[in-house]
């Protein structure tokens, strides 16, 4: 376990140190910004969700998994992971670990500053039950999109960098935005995000249990393929 959380700890610090997961952060608080012409708090917190069901998800954390992986193939340091007194499993779970943290300190962050800009123009309709009720959406949502994250560091290591996952991300998206609000939507993994918001309001084609367990079983495929293709590596 101590070589896990050891791990665990120079991972997180590894990715606190890059440029990918604070530019991502500017980007999200940035967007966030924009929408600040909403009428009220329940019209820019539903903006804001629909913004993570989205493009903050799908492309924001799509990066930063990407990243994390593909960095070690682009910057030559993947050798160095090989020799370490550590199995290949354990450095794959540490990277998701990572991910998952600084993924979730992103939306904690993103959604504090939405409060704060909120209170600084004066929207009107605050109330306590609201926040509650965006902040869990937002949060749901994210680690439904930490799922859908779980493949693209298996194709960060099978194309030994992160430009691939990167374009499987976008890829991902512009299919969430053509044939989400299709039926087609609801066995489409990565618009069950975005359904999972309708599902608040009026859904035109509402999301059933194979859509989550889709959700579910291509985020522990592209884990436990991650771990293994690191595990091939060590016995190469």
């Amino acid at each position: 376990m101590r070589p896990l959380l050891t791990a665990c700890s120079v991972e997180v610090y590894k990715l606190r140190r890059s440029f990918v997961l604070w530019g991502t952060l500017l980007f999200i608080l940035f967007v966030i910004t924009l929408f600040l012409g909403q009428p009220d708090w329940p019209s820019f917190f539903e903006r804001t969700a629909f913004l993570y069901a989205s493009v903050f998800g799908l492309l924001g954390f799509g990066l930063v998994t990407s990243w994390t992986f593909g960095r070690e193939y682009s910057d030559r340091t993947l050798k160095d992971l090989l020799v370490l007194p550590i199995s290949r499993g354990k450095i794959a779970i540490a990277k998701y670990v990572a991910i998952i943290f600084w993924c979730f300190v992103m939306m904690l962050i993103s959604f504090a500053y939405a409060l704060v800009i909120g209170f600084a123009i004066g929207l009107p309709g605050f109330s306590f039950a609201i926040v509650q009720h965006y902040l869990f959406l937002i949060l749901i949502i994210g680690a439904l999109h930490l799922l859908l994250s779980a493949p693209l560091a298996l194709l960060a290591c099978i194309s030994r960098g992160y430009l691939v996952p990167i374009g499987f991300a976008f890829t991902t998206l512009m299919l969430a935005l053509v044939f989400g609000p299709t039926a087609i939507g609801t066995y489409l993994p990565w618009s069950v995000p975005a359904l999972h918001l309708k599902e608040n309001g009026v859904a035109s084609f509402p999301l059933a249990g194979i859509s989550y367990f889709l959700v579910f079983l291509i985020g522990l495929a592209g884990f436990i393929g991650t771990v293994k293709w690191l595990q091939n590596r060590e016995q190469r």
